[in-house]
């Protein structure tokens, strides 16, 4: 075949023919790696190595902000360390920021004695990448209040690993990959024993706002930009998600929104938005969907606490409702399924309680119960509202300094009320679709008729509901 006549190259694992070798040929992918290997091993001509993935890390930068390196250059010793007894070198406030490195500019910082012949030398300017220095804290943290160590190694193994780590996507491609390079080197020079710095790792997702789009050119641009066309192709420009940065101009200032929406309202609407892990995309209107719940959420305790003193059977619904929503909300938190929690605490509690009072419910110690136990499933994400609870409620303490009581697991007896009342739900919302269907009908000569007759529990279950 002409190379010309190509259309594109193959990338991608392919078998072995026409080597020379019938051991060769017929072999596919890994298969016919490991073989040529072993048989450039067999005649000396190559032999087998690991390959990490890890791209060669030039840690020198031309920048001031960074850790200066310890070495000065001397004309009669070459490069000679700094002694430990000046460690650490700190770096110079007289510079000029400008054209070329920082350093350079500080005569004091530059000219230095050589520690070893004392003539006059040259401090070393480049300073290390930020990843050299941010990339131990964990251990500095076990001890940072030594003058003598960076750290000491037995509080290290005492208080290391981390439990727990949330951070950034871009934390898993790049810090953590410092962090751990660090950690092991650390520890092959003795002065540690821990293998990995982290027992798990949790990663959130950006929060993006729309920013102008070239198709053509396949570049986002500043929110300047919107409405105008391409300044490089000239094309229409789209909006797009884009993540919030400072250069695209897409943020959005905390201070006005929590000035307009409350503390609690921001905090609500990042929470439902999207999943911890997942990416949002920042809305006004979702945002002030979310103060709407605030507005109706604060005036709970007032409602619930004037209910009347009728006993019903509902009652215990409510109760055993509110033992599946504490245990759901639970469930939720562990899996740090943030989203999940919140959509009990603020939304789905809100649709019982209108269920409660549907059904006929108006019994205020019930309403003190839930109140008491719903308080603390707010405080996670709404904690200013929760004091407002607690207020109203008379506790004695703080929402932030005390505990919920245990309000215990929903019973075999309790799963029957809760099935029963979920049936009367799924009977009435069908119902009321049915005869929403029939009304609609009414309004047109009807050509066909098909009667279904059902078994006697299901008639009277839907006759119950109905008036509902």
């Amino acid at each position: 075949m002409q190379v010309k006549n190509l259309s594109k190259a193959e990338t991608e694992y392919g078998w072995m023919v026409n080597t020379g070798r019938d051991d060769f040929d017929g072999l596919y992918g890994d298969a016919a790696i490991t073989a040529v290997i072993d048989e450039l091993i067999s005649i000396n001509k190559g032999e087998r190595k690991l390959n990490w993935k890890i791209r060669p890390w030039l840690i020198s930068r031309q920048r001031y902000w960074g850790t200066p390196i310890p070495i000065i250059h001397c004309d009669e010793c070459g490069t000679v360390p700094v002694p430990e007894k000046d460690l650490p070198v700190e770096l110079p406030r007289d510079i000029v920021f400008g054209k070329g490195n920082p350093l350079e500019t500080s005569s004091e910082f530059m000219q230095v004695k050589c520690p070893t012949c004392g003539k006059d030398a040259r401090r070393e300017t480049d300073t290390m990448d930020t990843f050299v220095d941010s990339s131990w804290y964990f251990l500095r943290f076990t001890d940072a209040k030594n003058n003598e160590q960076c750290f000491s190694e037995d509080l290290a193994n005492h208080w290391m690993n981390v439990d727990f780590y949330c951070g950034g996507i871009e934390h898993a491609q790049m810090h953590l990959i410092y962090a751990r390079f660090w950690t092991k080197a650390l520890r092959d020079l003795g002065l540690h024993s821990i293998d990995e710095p982290f027992n798990e790792l949790f990663c959130q997702g950006m929060v993006n706002k729309s920013a102008p789009y070239c198709e053509s050119c396949s570049i986002t641009l500043s929110v300047d930009h919107a409405g105008m066309p391409c300044p490089q192709c000239g094309d229409a420009l789209s909006m797009r998600s884009a993540k919030m940065s400072k250069s695209l101009g897409n943020t959005v200032s905390p201070e006005e929104m929590i000035e307009k929406y409350g503390a609690d309202t921001v905090r609500l609407f990042i929470l439902f938005a999207a999943n911890p892990t997942a990416g949002m995309d920042w809305s006004d209107v979702a945002l002030e969907a979310n103060y709407r719940v605030m507005l109706q959420l604060r005036t709970m305790p007032e409602i619930l606490l004037n209910w009347g003193d009728t006993a019903s059977a509902i009652d215990e619904w409510l109760v055993a409702r509110l033992k599946q929503r504490v245990a759901e909300f639970n469930t939720a938190m562990a899996n740090y399924d943030l989203r999940r929690a919140v959509e009990i605490s603020h939304y789905e509690l809100i649709k019982d309680i209108n269920w409660y009072t549907r059904r006929g419910g108006d019994n205020s110690t019930v309403g003190r119960t839930v109140l008491e136990s719903w308080t603390y499933l707010i405080s996670v994400s709404t904690p200013h509202l929760a004091e407002e609870w607690g207020r109203c409620l008379g506790l004695e303490h703080m929402v932030s300094a005390s505990e919920m009581k245990d309000v215990g697991s929903v019973s075999n007896q309790e799963k029957n009320i809760l099935d029963y009342e979920f049936i009367m739900r799924v009977v009435l919302e069908n119902s009321r679709k049915v005869k929403g269907i029939a009304e609609k009908h009414l309004q047109s000569k009807a050509e066909k008729l098909t009667l279904i007759i059902s078994p006697e529990w299901k008639n009277t279950l839907s006759r119950e509901a109905l008036p509902i």
